[in-house]
């Protein structure tokens, strides 16, 4: 097993999947003003690229090796995003040279074994740097943090050189393989396997234990694959026929991934065990693979799934969008059937190579437990407090999954500043991304907890990874999450509902929602806010604030007043102020209605702070 090729699979991974998921929110960006049939086309056909280059560079460079040509054309991309900042055409530029070179870096490996425990050892890498991130990856950080991953990019060159050299003059060892179950590989990681966020939303565990629980399968997978009966394995899991393993990774995959969506609690991580034990089998059995059929649909493979996943959600596929990640599953397992070339057959089972002790690299990158533990060792320990019963700040916003809106960049950090600059007692904030391809896949809910020091309870919608979000210190008891009415959709909506404890053991009833958006869905709405308001006691002082998606004048506003409820904003004389969108305010549909028993003596639109599309609103509540 050659250290260097492993090593510069390792890395070209680790790159390849941080591109990946910042061309996520960029993409977005792009569909506001060309709408997302036309960002979907874009990016179907950045991601097409990959295929062709892997099918013409070959050719255009003749002997001159296409890993380091590809690997420049990385360094380029990056460097020139460094210094101009992250736009989509630096940072897809640079995607799909990493995609190119990770798929060549791949197919040059000495054999199958060592170029999938590379890609294992990149996942290894991936989420031991975002264990110290909370999720947020270093390429939309401060130019420290950029100049970071550059030095990451500057390494995979370093070790694509010598190599490639090599391979200019020799032949490939490992055969070309199905390069096109990587992409499929990639767009499970990307979703799943390697999404911490979606693993701590979808299972109730904290992120950074899940993060620890992601690595140790991943260090599983290292020594399973090593034992495996392919060339550079030891031959200790005997295959006495062509179809076993490839089948049993198929179902593995398919139903490791059925339970991690649809399953709650530890059965989650015991899905995403089992699918990424089983997608190792697959993958480096379709490495191994003879020809390279396929080649072509490479970035595609990658991008297609994930792009249909996040649409359905604007454009409701006929069917629920988990089912595109089993089919992608079932498709790797296709990948990875047949007969390999080493295929020594037979049902005997070598033990002491079965139970042999773990290769080096495998004890090198179990270094990286350190992170998860580290930073669960040191996160924030708040006792809550007790608030007074006057003088109650309720910040409400629409964040906009953590995305900036004039830049398009995942940026959590400027959320958690314009939160801390005005020390609200209680945060409710809605559009919160737990893990969301178009979020850059930052666990949004986790991160601010931990910036702010402010312990969170979710409500999940959509497919979990959405949802509305509440921030305090103060005591927090009767939690009550659940859907809304679906109406007209286009997507599931939810409420959160929860107790707070104020002085002299008065409580304040917390509701927040994100009622259904497009205009035309007022009979929606309606049933939304009916939905809610049957959630409240009467008798309790209570707030209903979030973005509710309907303007003053619309009839939406009379089931809150007609009921006795109060909007914080025009009671204290503040109606006229706009709320959204930030960079040219025309409406306000985010709303803090009171029950009868609170009045609210300030209210503020805080129209400086242009992180999302939505000003926060800030209500200063007592009770009566």
């Amino acid at each position: 097993m050659s250290r260097k090729t492993l090593a510069l699979v390792a890395l070209l991974f680790a790159v390849t999947a941080q591109l990946l998921r910042a061309c996520g929110p960029l993409l977005d960006q792009v569909a506001g003003p060309v709408g997302i049939v036309n960002a979907a086309l874009i990016a179907l056909a950045i991601f097409a690229v990959p295929g062709v280059f892997l099918r013409v560079l070959p050719r255009l460079f003749g002997r001159v090796p296409v890993l380091i040509a590809v690997t420049i054309g990385l360094l380029l991309a990056w460097c020139a995003a460094v210094i101009l900042g992250p736009s989509l055409a630096l940072v897809a530029a640079a995607a799909v040279f990493a995609m190119t070179a990770l798929a060549e870096a791949v197919r040059r490996a000495d054999d199958a074994v060592t170029a999938t425990v590379g890609l294992l050892a990149g996942g290894v890498v991936d989420l031991g740097i975002r264990s110290l991130t909370s999720t947020w990856d270093p390429a939309w950080g401060q130019l420290p943090y950029r100049t970071g991953l550059t030095a990451l990019v500057l390494g995979v060159l370093y070790l694509a050189v010598r190599p490639a050299a090599a391979d200019a003059a020799g032949p490939v060892l490992a055969g070309t393989g199905r390069t096109w179950a990587l992409g499929g590989y990639l767009a499970l990681w990307t979703t799943t396997l390697g999404n911490p966020a979606f693993a701590a939303s979808q299972s109730g565990v904290a992120l950074q234990l899940c993060l620890a629980v992601l690595i140790a399968v991943l260090l599983v997978a290292i020594e399973l694959v090593r034992r495996l009966t392919l060339h550079g394995g030891t031959n200790a899991i005997p295959e006495p026929d062509h179809w076993v393993a490839g089948s049993a990774a198929l179902a593995g995959m398919a139903g490791g991934l059925a339970l991690a969506w649809w399953g709650t609690g530890p059965w989650v991580l015991l899905g995403i065990a089992l699918a990424q034990l089983s997608a190792t089998v697959a993958v480096a059995r379709a490495v191994a693979a003879p020809g390279n059929a396929g080649a072509w649909a490479y970035g595609l493979v990658w991008v297609l799934p994930v792009l249909l996943f996040q649409v359905h959600y604007d454009m409701p596929l006929p069917f629920d969008n988990r089912w595109l990640l089993i089919a992608l599953a079932v498709a790797v397992g296709l990948a990875g059937m047949g007969r390999r070339p080493f295929h020594p057959g037979g049902w005997r089972v070598d033990l002491r190579a079965v139970v042999a002790r773990p290769a080096p690299v495998t004890g090198v990158l179990a270094l990286a437990l350190l992170a998860p533990a580290l930073m669960y060792a040191t996160r924030p320990v708040t006792a809550p407090v007790v608030a007074s019963a006057v003088d109650v700040q309720v910040l409400s916003w629409n964040v906009k999954y953590g995305r900036d809106d004039a830049t398009g960049q995942a940026d959590p950090r400027q959320l958690a500043e314009a939160i801390q600059a005005v020390h609200p007692d209680v945060v409710v904030l809605q559009e919160v991304s737990r893990g969301w391809a178009i979020g850059g896949g930052v666990d949004v809910a986790e991160y601010l907890s931990r910036e702010l020091g402010m312990p969170f309870v979710w409500s999940p919608a959509a497919d979990g990874q959405f949802g509305n979000l509440l921030l305090t210190r103060l005591p927090v008891s009767g939690v009550h999450t659940g859907p809304l009415p679906y109406g007209q959709g286009p997507m599931g909506r939810s409420y959160l509902k929860a107790t707070l404890g104020l002085h002299d053991g008065r409580s304040l009833d917390v509701v927040t929602a994100h009622l259904t958006h497009r205009k035309p869905n007022t009979p929606t709405r309606l049933a939304q806010i009916d939905e809610l308001l049957a959630k409240v006691d009467p008798a309790v002082p209570t707030l209903v604030a979030g973005d509710f998606n309907f303007w003053p004048s619309w009839p939406e506003q009379r089931e809150f007043t007609g009921a006795g409820w109060v909007s914080a904003q025009d009671v204290t004389g503040h109606g006229a102020a706009w709320t959204s969108p930030t960079d040219r305010p025309t409406n306000r549909v985010d709303w803090v209605f009171g029950s009868p028993q609170v009045a609210f003596t300030d209210f503020a639109v805080l129209d400086q702070v242009t992180a999302s599309d939505h000003f926060p609103v800030l209500a200063t509540v007592t009770l009566r």
